[in-house]
């Protein structure tokens, strides 16, 4: 057995890949039914019983095409004013391997409807063709059948649909697939020009060598780069940027081979009929130039497998046939979906990973087969976290169906962020996933007056371990503990967030100052509700040096506020707060730990024992008015009332008012180096 580097068969575009699965098809179907075939990082190997001599002179000796004909389309080559070239020349020829071909060409010309003037409307019309290609598959000889499942599927209702990768039934717009096709065959295989170097062209399309001879053609949408147009090529624009001929036929044939039979598992769905492996409804994330149109413009997206062992084509058969992506045990229905279910392995096993495509339209009405990159099937833990937003995110889009502008963008970025976190894994991705997923709910929450917004708190407290353990973020630690400020007696932050509530506090122009506003209105809740207790504690604690890196300015702000309003859908019942030994123990500003234990959500130390020290307008009142000092006076004389302060605590100067007011509403342990300067220095 030889194994063969098909050089020219790449994983994108789409065209060399479907090429490579023609290869191993046509082989194993023509030559050696122990062909077995595989990809590597760069391109497809074949090994085979013929060697490389062996494969190229197959192909231009013996390589019978498949019958690939559209006799319901204009353009077909079967009509008045159609190019029939292609079609005479094989139904004219005389070779074997051209038998089947011919036989479907006359059996084709003699179905009624075939080689009609079109019809008056379009409803007629459509009837027209329907019943041309049911009588395709009851006369039509037997090698057509993998091309007619291929290029239209037809329910037993006698409904149809088409292939995405097919175009709408063997043609994209006026390019006709099929009459190309018989085009390049005979020029080719039958009538080949003597000038034409043929077996330079088919090394050059199976091995990627160079050659002379490239004919300018249509490559519809397999090869984006060869499409002609715009910047396409050296010139300002473009037109019949030279082909391989080779190149056209061997994807076709490759087509065949992926859309061929019935499949109703995994694809686009058309009521209860599925039609193509690998293809789900398009996603626009995860490409330069993803835009919001393309969700209702693209075609659908095109998941091409990519296995590594040595596969028959008959395993691929049952791969493509049968094959599943499913999400919670349903298939996935657009790109995101697939992605979470390839995190997951609820794919075929065997399959390393999958060649994105998203047929987008690009050239006017018509489509390309847009590369957007590899996946790789990994088993990723964060695959469990973004499957937690499905349920928040259908709540969202539930009830703001008439979204604007701003939210539509918005959201386009959260899914873009999760399929950041599916593709690429741990890393920064997952909080940035978090942070647009709070900046899409703080628009809603803060834009929406009169109505309440009811979404469910469907994060795990596995959110706030991840992105807020000891190896996590200050911004993240920040915005947990504030998003978990709860008390039996007072309402919850989400109170405060959202603007329809009669508890809103979250304005201002700056963070501190919204902290501050909020902090404020827990104090006066306490004071109307007559509570024995501040009410400031939390579910979460941040760590001391947290809250000293927020006094300091030494943190993002917007990325706190950010995460604060995603960790609001944190189910915070559940336990592992995901505090660790030593979490209060960093060293803090003296002024902050004073003016901290009248703000704390628990008991302090005090000459008496533990006990609640309440909270002081006065002293808020100062600090948000920028007088640190007359802050730490009042606050000061608090603490020596309780035993727990000796003398005057001088103010440090430099420290901003706002800020440092901020900062109290931060629920944080009350530890050691709180003691450290106050209470009374027990023992650790």
């Amino acid at each position: 057995m030889n194994a063969i580097r098909l050089g020219g068969c790449t994983l994108e575009p789409l065209g060399s890949y479907l090429k490579a699965l023609s290869v191993l098809r046509l082989v194993s179907e023509q030559a050696d039914r122990s062909a077995r075939g595989w990809w590597d990082r760069e391109c497809f190997y074949l090994e085979t019983e013929l060697d490389e001599a062996g494969l190229v002179a197959f192909f231009l000796e013996q390589y019978a095409p498949t019958p690939i004909l559209s006799p319901w389309n204009g353009g077909s080559g079967f009509y008045p004013k159609d190019r029939k070239v292609g079609v005479e020349a094989i139904a004219e020829s005389h070779g074997g391997r051209f038998a089947e071909y011919r036989d479907a060409i006359a059996r084709s010309k003699a179905i009624p409807g075939v080689g009609q003037e079109k019809a008056a409307s379009k409803a007629e019309e459509d009837d027209r063709r329907k019943a041309i290609q049911l009588t395709c598959r009851n006369r039509l000889p037997d090698g057509c059948v993998e091309w007619l499942d291929a290029a239209v599927g037809i329910s037993a209702s006698d409904e149809r649909t088409f292939a995405p990768i097919l175009g709408t039934g063997g043609n994209e717009g006026r390019l006709d697939y099929t009459n190309n096709f018989m085009e390049y065959v005979a020029e080719l295989l039958i009538a080949p020009d003597g000038k034409l170097p043929m077996e330079g062209l088919l090394r050059n399309a199976l091995f990627g060598t160079a050659t002379v001879g490239l004919q300018p053609g249509a490559v519809g949408q397999y090869d984006p780069g060869r499409a002609g147009g715009f910047n396409q090529g050296q010139g300002v624009e473009t037109a019949d940027i030279p082909t391989n001929p080779w190149n056209f036929v061997l994807t076709l044939e490759g087509a065949v081979a992926w859309a061929a039979g019935l499949y109703r598992r995994q694809g686009i769905a058309f009521r209860s009929f599925l039609c193509s492996p690998f293809t789900v409804k398009a996603t626009p994330v995860g490409y330069g130039s993803a835009a919001a149109k393309d969700e209702g413009s693209a075609r659908a997206e095109i998941w091409a497998p990519i296995w590594t062992q040595r596969a028959s084509y008959g395993e691929l058969k049952v791969l493509l046939r049968e094959g599943r992506a499913a999400v919670d045990g349903r298939p996935a229905q657009n790109g995101l979906e697939f992605a979470e279910a390839a995190c997951m392995l609820g794919v075929d096993r065997g399959i390393a990973g999958f060649m994105r495509y998203s047929l987008l339209k690009r050239r006017g009405d018509s489509y390309v087969a847009l590369p957007v990159g590899r996946f790789e099937v990994k088993d990723r833990s964060e695959s469990d976290l973004v499957r937690q937003l499905n349920e928040i995110l259908d709540a969202i889009d539930g009830q703001t169906k008439s979204q604007s502008a701003e939210v539509s963008s918005l959201r386009r970025q959260v899914d873009e962020a999760m399929y950041n976190v599916l593709l690429r894994g741990e890393g920064g991705a997952l909080e940035d996933l978090a942070a647009s997923l709070g900046r899409l709910y703080r628009r809603i929450l803060l834009t929406e007056r009169d109505k309440e917004v009811r979404i469910p708190a469907g994060l795990d407290r596995v959110w706030v371990s991840r992105l807020g353990g000891e190896t996590g973020s200050a911004e993240a630690r920040i915005a947990a503990s504030l998003a978990g400020i709860w008390d039996r007696e007072a309402p919850g932050m989400a109170a405060h967030l959202h603007r329809a509530n009669r508890d809103f506090t979250w304005t201002g122009a700056t963070l501190a100052e919204r902290m501050a506003r909020t902090l404020e209105r827990r104090v006066r809740i306490m004071e109307q509700r007559g509570l024995k207790r501040n009410p400031l504690g939390s579910a979460y604690r941040a760590q001391l040096a947290d809250a000293t890196s927020f006094v300091e300015g030494a943190v993002d702000d917007e990325r706190i506020e950010d995460l604060l309003f995603a960790f609001t859908l944190v189910n915070w019942r559940k336990d592992d707060s995901g505090e660790r030994p030593g979490w209060g123990e960093a060293g803090v500003w003296p002024v902050y730990a004073l003016l901290k234990h009248l703000f704390h959500g628990e008991q302090v130390e005090t000459p008496e024992g533990r006990k609640y020290l309440m909270a002081d307008m006065g002293v808020l009142a100062a600090l948000t008015a920028g007088d640190v000092g007359q802050a730490v006076r009042a606050g000061g004389r608090r603490l020596q009332n309780a035993g727990m302060l000796g003398g005057e605590m001088q103010d440090p100067g430099g420290l901003d008012g706002m800020r440092l007011a901020a900062a109290l509403l931060i629920p944080v342990p009350y530890g050691a180096a709180m003691r450290e300067y106050f209470g009374t220095k027990q023992e650790k």
